[in-house]
């Protein structure tokens, strides 16, 4: 799946979370839901590429060990809260006062962060399929 940017990529992670078809009564179910798009050569049926995309992002953002990159994004593209509410929420909930720097220098580097985190997914996946099949796949995407 191919976006214009990465701010239209973390648009469609934040959407894909919120979307009510995922909202179900089960708890961790996207967890489920991208184990079974991480070991099934084709996506379940019903959740689109730009939806599977979505849940790669997620699964992404939950391996960054950075706590406040990882709020910060989440805040920002899931909940869609302004730099303001997010530096209250951050200030209130988590204990991290973000003030002193610009609010747009802290979100490219939580950016930055969580693409290395989708890279490292992705080598992981080419290398999986490398030592399987001893040869790489033909519509790799990287």
């Amino acid at each position: 799946m191919k976006f214009e940017t990465n701010e239209a990529r973390f648009d469609n992670w934040g959407m894909t979370v919120r979307m009510p078809k995922f909202q179900s009564g089960v708890c961790a179910q996207w967890a489920q839901l991208y184990v079974a798009l991480r070991d099934a050569k084709e996506a379940p049926s019903g959740v689109t590429p730009v939806e599977k995309d979505g849940w790669l992002v997620e699964a992404a953002w939950s391996t960054m060990p950075n706590h406040v990159h990882k709020w910060v994004l989440k805040y920002t593209y899931v909940w869609r809260m302004s730099p303001e509410q997010v530096q209250t929420r951050m200030r209130k909930q988590h204990k991290a006062v973000l003030r002193g720097r610009q609010f747009e220098i802290v979100l490219a580097e939580a950016e930055n962060s969580l693409r290395q985190h989708i890279s490292k997914i992705h080598a992981q996946s080419f290398m999986k399929n490398l030592q399987k099949t001893g040869c790489k796949p033909a519509a790799t995407v990287l």
